[in-house]
């Protein structure tokens, strides 16, 4: 097995990396990158636990590096241990600063006992004043909701205490990481980052009874993240509650007089929404299921319709249309260029990340083979063909940067474009049976949601 004793020794090579990761992540991957209530981040040299909900894969662990990053500190990360069975993905996991922690469903009895060692070494990380990342759910989730925390993130935090005859002050540091889409290339993130608490109420009953302890951490733990947290947990109505947030975010947001489409306005706008429908539940259950029923049938009709909800009872007219064609054809060469440009690592990046199974890891994929590798080794040879043919390094360098550029902004000319196709699809059944109903009941569930709200 691969030691992971001085897994927390500062590295230089590490540090080196973490510049070129940053510029990635930060500056291309993401359109926006939000970190919110950052003098929260407790000083350098604090022992800090941090703790966050978990819902796509390593672009998770990459938003948390890239929050706790600004004054240099490496966190070490505790992941799931069945990554780390091939030994060279292993020496890979142990550069980043990764720990394996294994479940049940993980690996056998033997590397489960080998947790017990990885979470003595994991408290000696918070032991000596360093920084520690773990999300208590331990496994990610498509949605927004949260899964019950495990024992494994209280364990560590009472064993790092215990070995300081409690006396280390570890401060837990709770985060909430957000997204505009999960799966899409230039969309926006954001990281909350919550008031750091410590757990010295809990120290007598870990003594006593450390399983009640771990779970009042848990707990405590647990609503410290919610509360950041757009949190629909109520499972039979997911789909209906996620549907409503998109529905009326932009509503909600143009009535207080905030930008629709910044990121930490959706979010709080989602929150308000979840919590609006709530109340409904508890204060009107006749209403409440009415308005899931007209929800589901709104949704259901937008599926075999092909439309998408910002284009019902939408005033767009012919004209409109030809003039945003008019504008799209004007636009194509540039796009061509940009397409012809970024096909291949583009292609390579799509057929490697279709094979992964699960929908949750396309993002990471998508980011560490094409963000980090292809595109990069294909622009270097673009930049020496270029260069070779016109006998000029400088037009080889404009040339991939007008390449990037462009491959960057074909991003959104393709989702304009989809957005063309689904106002052109509105107009051609407009005075369809389905069509109208959609209105109707776009009409009253907006009206429903407004008294709610406003």
């Amino acid at each position: 097995m691969i030691s992971f004793e001085d897994i927390d020794k500062h590295s230089r090579l590490y540090d080196l990396y973490m510049k070129y990761l940053c510029a990635a992540h930060n500056h291309v991957y993401y359109r926006n990158f939000y970190i919110i209530n950052r003098e929260n981040i407790p000083p350098k040299g604090t022992p800090t636990f941090v703790i966050a909900n978990h819902q796509n894969g390593m672009m998770d662990a990459m938003a948390i590096l890239h929050t706790m990053y600004k004054d240099g500190r490496q966190p070490v990360f505790i992941a799931r241990g069945d990554i780390f069975k091939k030994d060279l993905v292993a020496r890979i996991m142990r550069f980043l600063k990764i720990l394996p922690v294994y479940r049940n469903r993980d690996g056998g009895r033997e590397d489960i006992k080998k947790d017990l060692a990885i979470f003595n070494r994991a408290a000696k990380v918070l032991k000596k004043g360093g920084t520690l990342v773990i999300f208590p759910e331990a496994g990610h989730q498509h949605g927004h909701y949260m899964s019950t925390f495990k024992k494994g993130f209280s364990r560590i935090a009472f064993a790092a205490e215990e070995m300081n005859d409690f006396q280390l002050g570890v401060q837990i540091l709770p985060l909430n990481i957000h997204y505009s889409n999960y799966f899409n290339f230039q969309s926006d993130l954001m990281v909350t980052c919550g008031k750091p608490f410590t757990y010295d109420e809990f120290f007598e009953l870990y003594k006593e009874a450390p399983n009640q302890a771990y779970l009042a951490l848990n707990e405590k733990a647990r609503a410290r993240v919610k509360e950041m947290t757009p949190d629909i947990d109520i499972p039979e109505y997911y789909n209906e509650i996620e549907a409503l947030t998109h529905i009326m975010s932009e509503p909600l947001l143009k009535h207080k007089g905030l930008r629709p489409r910044f990121l930490p306005n959706q979010k709080d706008a989602a929150m308000t929404i979840i919590a609006a429908i709530h109340q409904l539940k508890d204060e009107n259950p006749n209403e409440f299921t009415i308005l899931m029923d007209d929800t589901r049938q709104y949704m259901s009709l937008l599926q075999k319709t092909g439309l998408h909800h910002w284009v019902i009872n939408r005033k767009i007219s012919w004209p409109n249309l030809a003039f945003r064609m008019l504008v799209m054809l004007l636009t194509f060469p540039i796009f061509l260029f940009g397409y012809l440009n970024n096909f291949l690592p583009d292609f390579i990046t799509q057929r490697l990340t279709n094979k992964v199974k699960d929908p949750m890891m396309h993002s990471t994929f998508q980011y560490a083979i094409g963000t980090l590798a292809t595109f990069p080794i294909w622009y270097i040879i673009l930049l020496v063909t270029v260069s070779l043919l016109t006998h000029h390094f400088w037009i080889g360098l404009v040339y991939i940067t007008l390449a990037g550029i462009i491959g960057i902004l074909n991003v959104h000319y393709k989702r304009a474009l989809r957005k063309l196709g689904n106002v052109f699809r509105a107009l051609r059944i407009k005075s369809s049976e389905a069509y109208q109903m959609l209105c109707t009941l776009n009409t009253k569930i907006i009206g429903t949601m407004e008294k709610l709200l406003f």
